[in-house]
């Protein structure tokens, strides 16, 4: 019976690295492929952007730390949005929670 155990134990185990590895991959492939794609439009955006605002462009490092930032905090509002959609619909209702956060 212990080695039963054991050896659905060890499955478990395979199955749960093998799950975290295909999610890991999944992000890794979904940042290269939305984020990533527009990347000379929403440079392009922020560069006039910032032009309109200030009268002088962004040097193109300074072009490549802001996007780096956007597609770095890109997740952490994933995140935060999955974190906040269980209360609020808890609270609100989902169809109430739904149209207060679209705006309509």
């Amino acid at each position: 019976m212990r080695a039963l155990s054991r050896l659905i134990q060890g499955r478990i185990l395979l199955l749960t690295i093998c799950a975290a590895g295909i999610g890991g991959t999944f992000q890794f492939g979904y940042n290269l492929s939305i984020i990533n794609a527009p990347t000379s439009h929403i440079q392009e955006f922020t560069n006039e952007t910032w032009q309109a605002r200030t009268g002088e462009p962004l040097s193109d490092h300074l072009v490549l730390l802001v996007w780096s930032i956007i597609v770095s905090l890109y997740p952490l509002g994933g995140l935060f949005g999955a974190l906040l959609a269980g209360p609020l619909a808890i609270t609100l209702g989902r169809s109430t929670s739904k149209y207060c956060c679209i705006g309509n």
